[in-house]
């Protein structure tokens, strides 16, 4: 069993809520990452996931080049870094998320994805270098 911070991203990228959706959809496929840690200033307010892009905006046909992030974000669910990964994934499939912000002394310290539950199976294959 691993615990969360063993295997979570670090220092997750970060959007402001007043962004477009346009240029979070860029920042995502510049980093190749499936979510980003939306903030109002300093302070971590929600993620943004694909799945609200097409949920939230697609779906309903809003127009990308003016719709802000706030207005489409989700909440984050939040597990501490010492939890296992086990609870980890649990959390995810009750809560139907692809990932977790990761935090610690109250802090968000890193994302957990599904796909970093997934990488320790395949530890030793080049393409998770």
């Amino acid at each position: 069993m691993l615990k969360v911070k063993d295997i979570m991203t670090l220092n997750p990228v970060k959007v402001q809520t007043d962004q477009t959706l346009r240029d979070a959809i860029q920042l995502m496929t510049d980093k190749r990452i499936g979510c980003l840690i939306v903030c109002k200033g300093d302070e971590i307010v929600g993620i943004l996931e694909e799945g609200d892009i097409v949920r939230n905006a697609l779906c309903k046909d809003m127009n990308i080049y003016v719709t802000k992030v706030e207005s489409v974000m989700s909440i984050p669910m939040v597990i501490h870094e010492d939890q296992a990964d086990d609870e980890a994934s649990e959390m995810m499939i009750r809560n139907k998320v692809r990932h977790l912000a990761v935090s610690s002394d109250s802090k968000i310290t890193g994302v957990i994805s599904m796909y970093d539950l997934m990488r320790p199976i395949y530890t030793g294959r080049t393409f998770w270098n």
